[in-house]
């Protein structure tokens, strides 16, 4: 089977900084894949590529079978990838249903489709399994923890094939933390693809079954957690 997502020799360039040289990623189906790196290697620069932020100066890639070139966020979540950011763009005076269901309303002649929309948001949070998350809470009444979660849910909303967490555990309790790695197992146990941005290895040897290194803009390692000292 193929991998859900190929990137070859993809560099960026930002005036005379060299962001990217040639990186190559390979993600496969149902894997937490650690992107691993100090600041400044070039992670979240290859993921804002891959996601449509950016556009790569060269290189190519591949994602679910297919040649991939987003020019725009909203490209590539359409096609099912989706970034989870440190800083999570929430409305916080919203209800957590509203916040999953915001900007993909469904709708027919013009009329919402309110009780469409309650199902999805129960079959997400049903597959977080959290007592938090009840569809008519406030966000702002949330902890960082379940925060998070409900911006992984709205990925999950739009169908996410693959999900890139940006140091999710950076503002998160220990109990936070562990919550957080349920839910991931859940995910990959349906087959969703995670991309786990850390500089934390034991992390990493937690999360994680396979990694790549990035080291000032360039993959100078990769292989399976489980081989690796």
């Amino acid at each position: 089977m193929s991998a859900l997502l190929e990137m070859h020799g993809v560099k960026k360039r930002f005036g005379a900084v060299v962001a990217l040289d040639g990186i190559d990623l390979r993600v496969e189906r149902g894997e937490v894949h650690a992107l691993v790196g100090e600041n400044g290697a070039g992670k979240s620069t290859l993921m804002k590529v891959l996601s449509g932020v950016h556009t790569p100066d060269a290189g190519s890639m591949r994602f679910d079978g297919a040649a991939f070139a987003p020019r725009r966020p909203a490209e590539a979540l359409a096609r099912g990838v989706a970034m989870v950011y440190q800083e999570l763009n929430l409305a916080p005076d919203l209800s957590v249903a509203q916040n999953l269901m915001l900007g993909r309303e469904t709708s027919r002649l013009g009329w919402l489709q309110q009780r469409e929309d309650r199902a999805t948001v129960e079959r997400v949070l049903e597959l977080f399994a959290h007592e938090d998350l009840v569809p008519d809470r406030r966000v702002v009444d949330l902890g960082p923890g379940s925060k998070q979660l409900v911006e992984i849910g709205r990925a999950l909303v739009g169908e996410a094939k693959l999900v890139v967490l940006d140091e999710p555990t950076s503002s998160l309790s220990a109990s936070e933390t562990a919550t957080l790695y349920e839910v991931i197992a859940r995910l990959t146990e349906r087959g969703v693809s995670i991309v786990y941005i850390s500089h934390f290895l034991e992390e990493v040897k937690l999360v994680a079954s396979r990694f790549t290194v990035l080291r000032d803009g360039v993959t100078v390692a990769s292989g399976d957690v489980a081989d690796t000292s």
